[in-house]
């Protein structure tokens, strides 16, 4: 079983910058919700609309996430029983990663 990376607050604003760090935790808390309430992790066009923004909203939202935090995904520095307690299989998270490794969820 492969080791969650470590991730802090510190290390996404020494990373990213403080306005980077805001917005990749709001876009990680908009995630989740957006998770939650379709049953299913969503891809970028379908957070968007979830939450109402632009599409430019929505990237601007994405690339601070990766300021931060380089190429992990949300799903990355979720541990499994986390995920689980969403109601979401393994299987499903694999399924989100590869969909976004693939570039479909842009």
């Amino acid at each position: 079983m492969a080791k969650r990376p470590k991730v802090t607050a510190a290390t996404m604003i020494l990373s990213g910058g403080f306005l980077n760090f805001r917005r990749s935790v709001r876009y990680a808390a908009r995630y989740g919700q957006a998770c939650g309430a379709l049953g299913r992790p969503p891809n970028l066009e379908e957070y968007r609309l979830f939450h109402g923004m632009s599409l430019s909203q929505a990237y601007r939202e994405q690339a601070a996430w990766r300021a931060c935090v380089g190429d992990l995904l949300i799903y990355d520095l979720v541990n499994k029983d986390a995920w689980a307690d969403k109601g979401f299989s393994e299987q499903q998270r694999e399924d989100a990663v590869a969909r976004w490794l693939a570039g479909r969820d842009v």
